[in-house]
């Protein structure tokens, strides 16, 4: 458990942090953070709460295969969906965001 957490807090755990404030409009910035970030941390509660139950229900092996397989997926939608933003600014950004016509 400490390794999962070491590892989620090291990788996937501050993306939505960092990626999420690049990919929305100026406009609607905040709005959207406050939005995104309550869903996270609500989802993130709900993952701790269940996390026991579901582990003595399903067995440590289905139960990580089935986190495992959500961060593949998770690693396969990036990878068709995210751009980079390294290096850009944020009118870059959301200039290469916008749907192409």
């Amino acid at each position: 458990m400490c390794r999962f957490v070491l590892t989620f807090a090291l990788g996937a755990g501050p993306v939505p942090s960092l990626l999420l404030p690049e990919i929305f409009p100026s406009r609607i910035r905040a709005k959207a953070m406050a939005i995104c970030m309550s869903v996270h941390w609500v989802i993130n509660f709900f993952v701790g709460l269940l996390f026991l139950r579901l582990l003595e229900q399903l067995g440590p092996q289905l139960l990580y295969s089935m986190f495992a397989s959500i961060c593949m997926m998770a690693v396969v939608f990036v990878k068709k969906n995210v751009i980079e933003t390294k290096g850009k600014s944020l009118q870059e950004i959301e200039v290469a965001l916008l749907p192409q016509e």
